[in-house]
């Protein structure tokens, strides 16, 4: 009898880490790593991806109607003959093959094969929501990479992480809080929106459990400040909050250290189908981008 799959045998852990270093390990490799030893390894994952995406009929049709084949794309220095595409191909895709599209390679599989697939959506803010789908692997690289950056930017394992991003269908808050538990040994309160959490509960939650990280998006994270000013709280003395990472523009960072008194603003930037692509490190240089995944 075959074995019932299961989300964490198909994602592999351990060899997760072994090609996608955390922590200390990921300083060790990539530090002394040299542009010719990075550029094997990117090489290397790109030819996999390739081969995988020459299979799925969305690549097919995307880089057939540009008259390419594989042949044509022998590695990196091809990748300017690939045509890019958006969000409205995938809802096109999505549109022609209701309700997941075409484009997720789910289909590659036999019935008893397929790994499982977590399903989220974005938040449909420029319009409607678009499906996001996930195997256990593209899942936890994922979470390694923005687990590898709060680590980066100085998460240590007694912090109490307050995540204020948002959850139900949109996959924020889920990716976020599996980020943490899965790959640091920090405290995670996963709060999510004011919607799911008050305002006031959300102050109320950080001075209960002695709040350290916040993590979110500018504009909540500056307005639980104002709350906890409405509270009687004082920002950096009533709640010690000393870290603060999101996505933030040059303003926000500058708000934030303003309203969160002693708090270290951190950036960084990734989006649902990629999840996080760079950020910001201990000494605020820009944003270092993940070479190896990205």
């Amino acid at each position: 009898m075959s074995e019932q799959p299961n989300y964490f045998n198909a994602a592999d852990m351990a060899g997760l880490v072994r090609d996608f270093p955390i922590g200390p390990d990921f300083l060790r490799r990539f530090g002394s790593i040299s542009r010719d030893e990075l550029r094997a390894l990117q090489e290397d994952r790109f030819a996999v991806q390739m081969k995988r995406a020459w299979g799925i009929p969305f690549y097919q049709r995307l880089w057939g109607a540009e008259g390419l084949e594989p042949l044509d794309i022998r590695g990196l220095e091809d990748i300017v003959k690939l045509p890019t595409f958006d969000k409205s191909d995938i809802m096109a895709s999505i549109i022609m093959y209701p309700p997941f599209g075409d484009f997720h390679g789910m289909d590659t599989y036999g019935a008893s094969s397929r790994p499982p697939v977590i399903v989220h959506t974005t938040s449909g803010t420029t319009g409607r929501p678009q499906v996001l789908l996930y195997g256990p692997r593209s899942r936890e690289i994922q979470n390694i990479l923005v687990a590898r950056l709060y680590l980066l930017q100085g998460l240590r394992e007694d912090d109490i992480v307050q995540s204020v991003y948002g959850h139900g269908m949109i996959n924020g808050g889920h990716y976020i809080r599996e980020a943490v538990v899965h790959w640091t040994n920090s405290f995670l309160l996963p709060a999510g929106t004011g919607v799911e959490t008050p305002s006031i509960q959300q102050v109320a939650l950080m001075k209960e459990f002695g709040v350290t990280m916040l993590v979110g998006f500018a504009d909540y994270i500056k307005r639980l400040a104002d709350v906890a000013h409405e509270q009687g709280l004082k920002p950096g003395s009533d709640l010690p909050i000393r870290m603060i990472s999101g996505h933030m523009g040059r303003e926000d960072e500058i708000a934030l250290a303003r309203a969160w008194e002693g708090a270290e603003i951190y950036d960084w930037y990734g989006v649902g189908d990629t999840g996080a692509i760079a950020g910001q490190g201990p000494d605020k240089a820009g944003l270092y981008i993940m070479e190896d995944a990205q």
